[in-house]
């Protein structure tokens, strides 16, 4: 049965759409439509990745389930995590109301856990809520709803607690259920009586959950001064323990936990009744983009502040405070994906108010320091990434940058001020900004073979402990690191510094450092503004440039940010220096199938957004990247 309400959340993954209102948190669009022209949903559900689910004996296959969902209309996931018990959406348009429902009445005959596991039927629509599940099921004619709740704590998003329950008693309210064992009209049994019982147990009667629900008086149960009088028996096996003392704390975790799942689905079916009694329609959104195979988008001031650790720590402290504000925030973000033949593209969006979209752009245009390319690689690496920004504009905006970091924390705003003005008060932005320019860059060579001695203890014939060496061969990375600094004197005193403490030796124009590690040898070499750290120096050009770096200039004057990651040649050289075993096939066939992976980042905003695209390139375009994807899976399984 848990295999088969997993396939229900897993599918909209697969089936593509999405929409969003303002009083969404998150929205997540599969654009079927969209995508159905590139490749058909049954072709995906077909695969023979999915023949366990699709087995002829089977009382649930994957096909038909799809078969039933309406392509021609998108699917979406929404929800909020801001209120005390938070919620998450699925819907999947449908085309057979009836069949939706003969599929989850099969399951309940075979798999039926209690009485009260049952297909209410109401008016407009149809629910199922499985009693140990924390979900439930609605649908009509125009679509399945799957409906989450979670138990959202201060400071952490869908966190869920078993163990709170004070608020359960006054929460559980009347429920309807539906009385015939096959079919069911709709049926409003009383309202929930709740009485104490003499164990100091909470109990619900007349109800859908009869559940008894453990209280803290539960623990006063123990006679302390019979503990204090029972005698104490020496136990030879540390393992042994009481198993009714374990037993008992199960079942009062698992009362608790039943105890919660009735609020839920109480809660579940309240906010179900709403969606479907005025006529159901697809949730839809203005922040997702249409064209897009999948587009997801999320506020990221409201999941920010229910995920930091900080704003539950100032919460405690200060917990009347109402979150400030902040004219530099982030407003949003999203992703958007593309499943091509050849390919498979995101594109991530930030979306800045206009104060924070005006430094960001500021922070991003600066130009590389062109004297960095004279030390790129000599040939390309298998891979790269290469950060262009200006330090200086960031501390020159820094409270601005803080402010939005802070701004969905608890803190008095007079408080924030003063911070800010301290941090300004003490940077000189100028000067510390030629520490460090803002150029930033990492080449990956490549892998090498290397001894690695190392110290062990063994033991001898008497038994008495002896220091060995041991030699055992390990696969290192070769890289390089390339960074900028105009400052006129700081990073030479360094340089010097370190030769006097002896940590550097200076040998020929470049200092290495003199304790060698698992990276093997490091050295750092300074010429004029450029930095360089490399355990590969043989592999830089030092002093002019080459084809890849001229290659690199181009790209890094449309972008602050580009990268590059070559699967195929990195699989290939890895094989060379280790050996893969029974595992040469899986792993040839693994680089043969994806090329390379791209990264890069304009350094202009389309408006107020920031966009970073990603793309996985494949070796073949004959059909789409997806079904690539699941041939490969399939295969490697």
């Amino acid at each position: 049965m848990k295999k088969f309400y997993a396939l229900l959340l897993l599918v909209p993954f697969f089936v593509l759409s999405q929409n969003n209102k303002e009083n969404y948190d998150y929205f997540v669009q599969f654009n079927t439509t969209q995508f159905a022209k590139k490749v058909t949903i049954d072709s995906l559900f077909n695969h023979n990745l999915f023949k366990s689910f699709n087995k002829e004996k089977s009382d649930f296959k994957l096909k038909e389930f799809v078969a039933l969902l309406d392509k021609s209309k998108n699917a979406t996931i929404h929800g909020d995590y801001k209120d005390s018990l938070a919620y998450t959406q699925i819907t999947l348009p449908i085309v057979d109301e009836k069949k939706i429902t003969e599929l989850i009445q099969r399951k309940l005959q075979k798999n039926t856990v209690s009485k009260d596991d049952k297909i209410i039927k109401k008016s407009k629509y149809s629910i199922y809520s499985p009693p140990n599940e924390d979900f439930s099921l609605a649908w009509n004619k125009k679509a399945l709803v799957i409906y989450i709740t979670y138990e959202n704590t201060p400071g952490s998003y869908a966190t869920e607690s078993v163990y709170d329950t004070s608020y359960i008693v006054d929460e559980v309210e009347a429920v309807e259920v539906i009385s015939d064992a096959n079919y069911y009209e709709e049926e409003v049994v009383e309202e929930a009586q709740v009485v104490e019982a003499a164990s100091g147990r909470v109990e619900i009667e007349e109800g859908v959950y009869e559940t008894s629900v453990a209280t803290e008086e539960y623990d006063e149960e123990y006679d302390e001064e019979a503990i204090e009088a029972t005698e104490v028996v020496e136990v030879e096996d540390d393992y042994d323990y009481d198993d009714n003392y374990y037993k008992r704390l199960r079942e009062q975790q698992e009362a608790r936990a039943n105890a919660l799942r009735i609020v839920k689905h109480e809660r579940q079916l309240k906010d179900i009744d709403k969606l479907f009694k005025k006529g159901f329609d697809i949730p839809t959104s203005s922040n997702v983009n249409k064209n897009a195979d999948i587009s997801a988008w999320m506020d990221y001031q409201a999941l920010a502040g229910k995920m930091s650790s900080l704003y539950y720590l100032f919460g405690k402290m200060n917990p009347n405070t109402t979150p400030n504000t902040s004219m530099y925030s982030i407003k949003g973000m999203g992703m958007d994906m593309f499943f091509e033949d050849d390919k498979a593209r995101i594109e991530q969006t930030v979306e800045y108010t206009e104060p924070l979209a005006a430094v960001m752009q500021k922070v991003i245009s600066r130009k590389p320091n062109d004297k960095i390319f004279n030390y790129f690689p000599k040939n390309e690496p298998l891979g790269y990434f290469t950060y262009h920004m200006s330090t200086e504009e960031i501390l020159k905006n820094y409270p601005a940058i803080v402010e939005q970091s802070f701004s969905a924390l608890p803190i008095e705003k007079d408080g924030l001020d003063i911070a800010m003005d301290l941090m300004t008060t003490m940077l000189d932005e100028e000067a510390t900004a030629t520490l460090l320019d803002g150029d930033f860059t990492m080449f990956f060579h490549g892998m090498e073979k290397f001894d690695y001695t190392y110290k062990s203890v063994e033991y001898d014939d008497d038994y008495e402990e002896i220091e060995v060496e041991k030699t055992i061969v390990k696969t290192r990375p070769i890289f390089s690191f390339i960074m900028t600094s105009t400052h006129a004197k700081m990073s030479e005193k360094l340089l010097k510094l370190g030769v006097r403490k002896e940590v550097l030796v200076q040998q020929n124009g470049t200092y290495k450092v003199k304790e060698s590690n698992e990276f093997g040898d490091m050295y750092i070499m300074k010429e004029g503004d450029v930095l360089v750290f490399s355990n590969g120096l043989q592999y830089l050009e030092k002093g002019s440039q080459s084809d890849f770096s001229k290659k690199v200039e181009k790209e890094t004057s449309d972008n602050y940010f580009t990268g590059n990651f070559n699967i195929q040649n990195f699989i290939k050289s890895y094989m060379l220096v280790e050996d893969f075993g029974r595992d040469t096939a899986k792993a040839l066939r693994f680089a043969d199938q994806f090329r390379n992976i791209e990264m890069k980042s304009s350094n202009k905003l389309d408006g107020n957004k920031m966009k970073v695209e990603m793309n996985l390139n494949s070796n073949f375009s004959n059909k789409n990247i997806l079904l690539q994807t699941l041939d490969l899976i399939d295969y490697m399984k």
